[in-house]
């Protein structure tokens, strides 16, 4: 009898501890992406807006534009304030741009912008 209750005790703390010491893993950060315009005139701006969760004020998101099958880095940067941010970018060139916001690992979803 004595021996079932050490074991059932046992069993009651290890479960417990388990219990205790598995965290819910963090949500991985998110960003999300708008743009001003569909489609603009060459050398018009584009101001490019959204929402950022998981990511901290001061952190720095930064758009990439779709080259082949590589992203490049613009030069368009901004600062995440209060959940959100907003930066403008001009393009010189014709055709279909496939545009997204990046931070470290954590990237928006494609947006694409027409310049005429």
């Amino acid at each position: 009898m004595r021996i079932a209750a050490v074991a059932v005790a046992s069993a009651a703390l290890v479960a417990a501890g388990a219990t205790a010491a598995v965290a819910a893993p963090a949500p991985a950060p998110s960003i999300t992406v708008k743009a001003s315009a569909a489609t603009v005139k060459l050398g018009d701006v584009v101001t490019f807006s959204g929402k950022v969760d998981g990511l901290k004020d001061g952190s720095k998101v930064t758009l990439q534009v779709k080259d082949g099958k590589k992203w490049v880095s613009l030069p368009a940067t901004a600062k995440v304030a209060k959940g959100a941010y907003k930066l403008d970018d001009k393009f010189d060139e014709k055709g279909v741009e496939v545009l997204r916001v990046k931070d470290g690992s954590a990237v928006s979803k494609n947006v694409s912008v027409t310049v005429r």
